[in-house]
């Protein structure tokens, strides 16, 4: 249970990051410690749940690359 504590401290100072500074160096480094909370949460959890989210966050990748490839000049 405690990768939901990871995921919630990483979220929480990710949205802390984007809303409260406006200095590009805090702002960097707060992004760089909330995926670190969330990268640690997903290794905490368990592989039933590792799994879903792995394959769910390929396939948003999946589909943001496909809307740049469509978006872009290919002459």
């Amino acid at each position: 249970m405690n990768h939901f504590i990871f995921w919630a401290l990483g979220l929480s100072t990710l949205w802390v990051g984007l809303k409260l500074f406006d200095d590009e160096v805090i702002l960097i480094v707060s992004i760089f410690v909330g995926v670190g909370f969330i990268l640690a949460g997903l290794i905490a959890a368990p592989l039933l749940l590792q799994i879903p989210i792995e394959i769910a966050s390929v396939l948003a990748l999946f589909n943001v690359c496909m809307q740049c490839i469509q978006r872009g000049d290919r002459s």
